[in-house]
């Protein structure tokens, strides 16, 4: 059976999405980039499961800062300027 109805391809969609994102000036691709993440924060703000998503973000945030120690003090120089 044939639908009437014809559905875009999601490739396509996201493709001419993305492309039409490049084309944007840096400013623009900055602001739009900022105001997906605040909606994604509102979500979560207004989430069923917003505490298992803080406390997720906040292991994440320690793992990240725990990687750049490591980083640091494998490769870089600690704060009194010895590597």
């Amino acid at each position: 059976m044939k639908i009437p109805i014809k559905f875009p391809n999601e490739a396509d969609k996201i493709f001419e999405e993305a492309s039409a994102y490049q084309k944007l000036p840096s400013d623009e691709r900055f602001r739009t980039l900022f105001e997906h993440i605040a909606a994604g924060m509102r979500l979560m703000e207004h989430s069923p499961n917003r505490e298992e998503s803080v406390r997720l973000q906040a292991a994440q945030e320690r793992q990240w800062q725990e990687i750049q120690k490591e980083l640091f003090r494998r490769h870089g120089r600690g704060s009194t300027g010895t590597p």
